[in-house]
This record gives C-alpha cells, sequence and structure tokens, in this order.
C-alpha cells in the first residue's frame, strides 16, 4: 500500500488546530477492518441499483441535507448540538450548492429553508456593534474574511443580495489589512496576516467592487513576498512553498489586475514536481490536492503540460460503487468519504469540460443514508442525559477550530489525514 506521509510540516504545525478537528472527525467512525477496505457490512444492508455517476453523487447530497437547511459533511457527522458546540456553517450551504449547480441540479432541493438558516447568521444586534451586518460562520462562531467571501458569493445564488450589507463588509475587511499589505481573519493586531485570508478578504471585496477602500499596493507587495523565486506561494512569507497555495496566489494578483507578474512557465515547473504524470493525480496526495494543481494548471493556460485522461480516469475512480460516495483517493476506506471530496470532483471535471463522464452507468451496492454516530448518541446520555444543556468545554474546544479545517484542506491536512489513518491502522495490527 502506499504509504501517504504529512508533507509541509512546518504550515501544518502552525495549523495544529486543524489536526485535533480531524482527529475529533475520526471518533465518529466504524474502527478500521486492516484486512478489508471494503467490507462495511456491518453498517449496512446490500441491495444493489443502477444508476448513473451523476444520479449517485445526488442521492449522496440528498442524503446529507439536513432539516435545518445546511448539510452534513459525511454520512456520520456530528448533528448540530449546543450542547456540545457543534453547528453547520456556511460551508455547510455552499459546498453542496456549487455542486448541485455544477450538475445543472438546484432544482432538486428546495432551498428555502437553506436561505432562512443562513439568514440566521447574519448578525442583527450583535453586542459588538461592528459585527452587526456581518455573516457569522455559524451559530457559535464570529464573522471573518472567510465567512465574508463566501457570503458574497452565495448569498446572491439563493437570491439573498439584500441580507448582504457591502459597506459594512468592505470596512471590516479594511480594518483587517495589517502593516505588511496582508490580511487577517478580523482586525486584531496580535493575529498574523496570511495568504488564505488575503485571498479572502481579496476575493470577498471584489465581489462587491469595492476593493477601493483598501490600500491595493500594500496587497500587492505581500502577495509577492510569499511568491516564491521556485515559482510556489507559501500561507506567510518566509515560509515553504506549498503547492496547495498556487492557485490562492495566482487568483490574488489576477484579483489586484497584476496577472502580468505571474510567472507562467517558472510556476507551472515547480507544479509539476510533484505531479505523477501516468496515474494523473498529485503523488502522495488526495483529489483536493490534485484539484489545487489542476485549478492553478488551468489558471496558467498550461494544462496540455499533463496527462488529461490518466487525470479524469483517477477523478472517476475516487467514486466508491458501495453508495455513490467520493474518497481522498481511489480504493480508500469508505469511511474516510467526504462531501469535500465530492466538491473537489466534480469542479476538476467542470474545469476539463468533462462533466459528460458522470453520465456513465454503474452499479451502486447500497443506497447511502446519514445517521447519527453511535459514539456521539452514548456520548450525550452518559454526560447530559435529558438535563438542560450546557458546554461540554474538551468538545466545544475542539469544535470551535471547524473554521481553520479550510486553511488545512488548503494546506495539505488531507495527506496529513491519510497519514494519521495509516499509523493508526498499523498499530492496530501490531496490537494484534
Amino acid at each position: 500500500m502506499l504509504k501517504y506521509k504529512v508533507r509541509h510540516t512546518r504550515l501544518l504545525l502552525l495549523t495544529v488546530a486543524v489536526l485535533f478537528t480531524l482527529l475529533l472527525s475520526r471518533v465518529s467512525e466504524v474502527p478500521w477492518d486492516a484486512n478489508n477496505t471494503g467490507d462495511i457490512s456491518k453498517m449496512y444492508t446490500i441491495s444493489s441499483r443502477t444508476t448513473s455517476r451523476h444520479q449517485a453523487i445526488i442521492d449522496y447530497l440528498l442524503a446529507l441535507y439536513s432539516d435545518e437547511g445546511a448539510f452534513y459533511s459525511w454520512l456520520q457527522d456530528i448533528p448540530t448540538d449546543p450542547r456540545v458546540s457543534t453547528y453547520r456553517n456556511v460551508f455547510s450551504v455552499y459546498d453542496p450548492y456549487v455542486i448541485f449547480d455544477s450538475l445543472g441540479s438546484t432544482s432538486l432541493v428546495d432551498w428555502s429553508n437553506s436561505s432562512e438558516f443562513l439568514k440566521s447568521l447574519v448578525n442583527t444586534n450583535h453586542q459588538k456593534p461592528e459585527y452587526n451586518g456581518l455573516v457569522n460562520f455559524s451559530a457559535g462562531l464570529s464573522p471573518g474574511s472567510v465567512s465574508l467571501d463566501i457570503a458574497t458569493r452565495l448569498f446572491p445564488m439563493l437570491g439573498l443580495e439584500e441580507w448582504l450589507y457591502p459597506d459594512k463588509i468592505a470596512q471590516f475587511i479594511a480594518n483587517s489589512q495589517a502593516s505588511s499589505g496582508g490580511f487577517t481573519s478580523y482586525d486584531n493586531d496580535t493575529l498574523t496576516p496570511t495568504m488564505i485570508y488575503t485571498w479572502s478578504a481579496l476575493n470577498a471585496l471584489s465581489n462587491l467592487g469595492l476593493l477601493n477602500v483598501i490600500d491595493t499596493d500594500m496587497a500587492l507587495d505581500f502577495v509577492l513576498s510569499c511568491y516564491s523565486d521556485s515559482g510556489g506561494f507559501s500561507n506567510m512569507p518566509g515560509f515553504e512553498p506549498l503547492q496547495d497555495m498556487v492557485p490562492l496566489g495566482l487568483f490574488s494578483l489576477q484579483i489586484l489586475g497584476r496577472s502580468n507578474l505571474i510567472r507562467t512557465e517558472n510556476t507551472t515547473a515547480y507544479l509539476l514536481q510533484n505531479w505523477d504524470n501516468s496515474t494523473g493525480h498529485v503523488s502522495d496526495g488526495t483529489i483536493v490536492n490534485t484539484e489545487r494543481l489542476v485549478w492553478s494548471l488551468y489558471t496558467l493556460g498550461t494544462l496540455d503540460r499533463i496527462n488529461l485522461e490518466a487525470t479524469l480516469s483517477w477523478v472517476i475512480s475516487c467514486q466508491s460503487y458501495l453508495n455513490g460516495a467520493f474518497l481522498p483517493i481511489p480504493g480508500y476506506y469508505i469511511d474516510s468519504e467526504r462531501l469535500e471530496w465530492a466538491r473537489a470532483a466534480v469542479h476538476i471535471l467542470n474545469l476539463l469540460n468533462r462533466i459528460d463522464l458522470l453520465d456513465e452507468v454503474i452499479t451502486i451496492t447500497e443506497y447511502p443514508e446519514y445517521t447519527v454516530p453511535q459514539w456521539y448518541i452514548d456520548y450525550i446520555d452518559e454526560h447530559f442525559g435529558t438535563t438542560t444543556p450546557s458546554h461540554s468545554p474538551v468538545i466545544a474546544i475542539l469544535i470551535s477550530v471547524v473554521p481553520y479545517l479550510i486553511i488545512g484542506l488548503l494546506c495539505g491536512a488531507p495527506a496529513a489525514y491519510i497519514s494519521w489513518t495509516n499509523k493508526k491502522r498499523r498499530a492496530e495490527r501490531q496490537a494484534l
């Protein structure tokens, strides 16, 4: 079995909170079977059906839909529960919506509940006046550049433009610009500006047509300070460049009107260092890592440098024949399915203009179905029962870092996820 190792150690140390989130998610999954990657008979009843890859994705998404209008992130995700500070966030609507939209199937969902959920995230009477009119990341977390970026994209899609307050958003983002020109998640002198927050800030202002509220020259200086001689971009000046950061750097230069500063050949060569052209994916990476690289080459106009047919075949093979869900790599354990993998797969197919591959007829073993994880039920029964809801400090602290999941996905957390589970399985085998 291929060994997937954690790359980009320095930045992962800076985003260690992400790994706590991933560890928490693993608790909700059934134990690994070291001898069989596909046998989950303890979880499912076998009942094969013939469908298309397209419809299998739709069925999977519908299984993740919750009545609150948001979607779960996987089939055994934790339900919303204020007692342990678990809430759905803006990505819980954005990710599934863009998949449905890419598949031309948004009409299959009544988005009214989703709209109400998003409206509930808009601050109308916050204890901090500067937050009024801004969109929170979730019911338990305040607004930031990431949540505002997603809101400026998602709200117009659902006809919620009147719930956006452009001037408020622009001022909030402008206040988060640091002296280096980069942006933090919110206005706080102790925070360090990053490429992720800088791109989110620039994209939000670009969506609103309000780039004039910031110092764009300083922002450009920050982006260029993250642009390495190697052709890659780092999350912060002076740190190791990361392939997953490249699209953010390229987009930032485009938004700032300085595409002429992109070193096309240099950056393309950098990206292809970790590309397996024979199999069509990022070496030791997941489908999200592959998406970032393909997205970068698409932006650079150098997609002709890779074996596109191999890439398409690899992406399609990430879809499980068990329930139509997508896995991080082909043939991986079914309990690693995530909505994020499906989003990345559909995005790649769109970038390569081959969404038609989803018309292929396949046989799916089992219908996807969301189930509340038993560990969560046991935990609630043990610690709360029918008592008045209160917060569990440990669970609440871990889940409070959910907004940084986007950072992990961009900075190699998918690879860390696989590496961690591989180590876990090896430990289990040694114990036997």
